[in-house]
C-alpha cells in the first residue's frame, strides 16, 4: 500500500466529518461583513464613487478594528486597569494592564480611520453625523 501526504488524500475522517463548525471564525468574518456593510452603507450617497474605491481599504480597516475593539472590551471588562508583575530579577511592581495599552492604540487607530472618512465628506451632512455615531457607539459599547 503507497503512504500518502495529508494534503494529497480528499477523504475526510468521520470524526472530523461530524464534528460541528468553529463558530467563532464565522461569527466574527460575519461580523466583519457586517460592520463593513455599514461603513457602506454610511457613504453610499455622500462620497463620490471614485473616492469610495480608493477609500474601501480604509473602510475594511476600520470594520476588522470595529470587531476588534468590541472583543476587546468585552475581555477587559472584568479586569483591573493595572496588573502586578514580576520579571523574575528581584524586580516587581504595578504597571498598566498590556491590554488596555492594546484596546487605546486600536482606538486611537479607529478613531483616525473614522475622521479621514469624515473629512472627505461635505460639511453638516447627515453621513458625517451617522459616523460620528458609529464612533461613539464604539467608544461606549453601544
Amino acid at each position: 500500500m503507497a503512504k500518502r501526504k495529508v494534503c494529497e488524500s480528499t477523504e475526510i475522517s468521520p470524526k472530523v466529518g461530524k464534528s460541528p463548525p468553529k463558530r467563532s471564525g464565522q461569527t466574527i468574518q460575519a461580523r466583519y461583513q457586517s460592520e463593513l456593510k455599514k461603513l457602506q452603507r454610511l457613504t453610499k450617497d455622500v462620497i463620490p464613487d471614485d473616492r469610495r474605491n480608493a477609500i474601501m481599504p480604509l473602510m475594511s480597516n476600520i470594520a476588522f478594528l470595529k470587531v476588534k475593539l468590541d472583543q476587546a472590551r468585552n475581555e477587559l471588562m472584568g479586569e483591573s486597569i493595572f496588573t502586578e508583575y514580576d520579571n523574575g530579577g528581584g524586580q516587581s511592581g504595578v504597571r498598566e494592564h498590556p491590554g488596555f495599552s492594546a484596546y487605546n492604540k486600536l482606538f486611537t487607530t479607529f478613531s483616525r480611520g473614522i475622521k479621514q472618512i469624515t473629512d472627505m465628506m461635505p460639511t453638516g451632512s447627515t453621513a458625517a453625523d451617522a459616523l460620528a455615531e458609529y464612533l461613539n457607539e464604539t467608544r461606549f459599547g453601544g
